[in-house]
């Protein structure tokens, strides 16, 4: 595992995409470098190349297209960019905003669909107007522990030392409880600098959502959420925030998805699982995880808060396993209004659909360090897209083919 260098935080880049808009909020997307890196390495793997025209389907017929809008994760937003620019059936546009900004978005209305790495809580639910929303998981990820530190190991960490290092009793990296588990490696006297995120954020719950399921003084003192009272360190925006800062600032830790470790090369760190093994995250046991966690579902418009796949029971499982979901209104016509019309619904559920399709938008995950839904959960999802309605009548659904990574 490489270390990772000193750099200055990335400047923001915009994607634009020109088209209808019901409220415009969405026209323009911003998106950091890191993201725009991700995008641009897979069109050079020829990723986003369409492998048939995207007017290719099996025996129905896609509607006008039109331009939809989504906005949320950060965790998931590489994904979400890649899904963007290579679907051509519609325009769609990402708002990588974070999972806490995407549920009030669709919250208010203001975006097609919302995507976050937390199911709604009760008050969300309850917040959330008629005719209220279905949760559908899209894709699957994990959290990990970044770390910028001079050492030439992989480091290892366990509950305990996660949980102290966040609550502020574990100041230094050479702490005897880190040691402890790390041992041969020899780590400095160096203070640890804390990072974590600032804004509303699904890896934020994941993370916290372990820290209580791993240490009791955690969960009776800060407990888990999209949002925590911190005890300790500093905060920074985004999933592309917290590696940028981590990437700047020696002696840092910070926790951010793997696809953010991975494709900017900063170290990042094996962690224990249930069966007292450390597992170095990867598509493979993040995948084991899902599949072993094997959680049961709620109906789509049920309460999805306590669905869980953290500490899966198999040995080889990474224990911070989570899925990521999007909100759809259950009757689009109803939820929105004349300002969306039947056409615009089409687009919306055709789009869901091709995201979930285990030959279509998950094809994509694997090359961006996702894993691609079981194949119950994308049979499952197209079921509840399916059931969507516009003023009480049934959306036909029509999933384009040939959209493929051919990297």
């Amino acid at each position: 595992m490489q270390n990772s260098s000193s750099s200055s935080p990335p400047p923001t880049e915009t994607i634009q995409r020109k088209g209808q808009s019901r409220t415009g909020l969405y026209a323009v997307v911003a998106v950091v470098v890191v993201v725009v890196l991700i995008v641009a390495g897979g069109y050079a793997l020829g990723w986003f190349k369409t492998s048939s025209p995207s007017t290719s389907t099996s025996g129905c017929t896609l509607p006008a297209s039109q331009t939809l809008s989504g906005a949320g994760s950060t965790l998931v937003a590489p994904l979400m960019i890649a899904w963007s620019l290579a679907y051509t059936a519609s325009t769609v546009n990402y708002a990588s905003v974070g999972s806490g900004a995407g549920i009030t978005d669709i919250t208010s209305k203001s975006v097609d669909y919302g995507a976050s790495d937390a199911p709604l809580n009760p008050a969300q639910r309850a917040a959330i107007p008629s005719p209220g929303v279905i949760t559908i998981p899209e894709s699957a990820g994990a959290a990990v522990p970044i770390y910028n530190l001079a050492v030439s190991h992989t480091l290892k960490f366990d509950g305990a030392v996660l949980a102290g290092i966040y609550l502020g009793d574990i100041t230094n990296w050479n702490n005897s409880a880190l040691q402890a588990i790390n041992p041969g490696v020899t780590l400095p006297s160096a203070t640890i600098q804390v990072v974590h995120r600032s804004d509303g954020s699904g890896t934020t719950f994941v993370w916290s959502s372990w820290l209580s399921d791993e240490n009791a003084t955690w969960k009776s003192t800060v407990g888990f959420g999209t949002t925590v009272n911190w005890p300790t360190g500093i905060g920074a925006k985004g999933n592309s925030g917290v590696t940028a800062t981590v990437q700047s600032t020696p002696d840092s830790i910070g926790y951010v998805d793997i696809n953010y470790a991975l494709t900017n090369s900063v170290a990042y760190g094996a962690v224990e699982n249930p069966s007292g093994n450390y597992i170095l995250a990867n598509v493979s046991n993040i995948a084991s995880a899902i599949k072993d966690a094997n959680p049961t579902l709620p109906a789509p418009t049920g309460d999805w808060y306590n669905v869980s796949v953290l500490n899966a029971p198999g040995a080889g499982d990474y224990p911070l396993a989570t899925f990521t979901y999007i909100f759809l209104y259950t009757d689009l016509g109803a939820a929105y209004g004349s300002s969306f019309s039947m056409v615009d619904a089409e687009n919306l559920v055709d789009f869901a659909a091709w995201m979930v399709n285990e030959s279509g938008g998950q094809l994509f995950s694997a090359g961006l360090y996702y894993v691609p839904l079981p194949a119950a959960v994308s049979a499952f999802d197209a079921s509840a897209i399916a059931a969507l309605t516009y003023n009480g009548a049934k959306i036909p659904v029509c999933v384009p083919t040939g959209i493929s990574p051919t990297g």
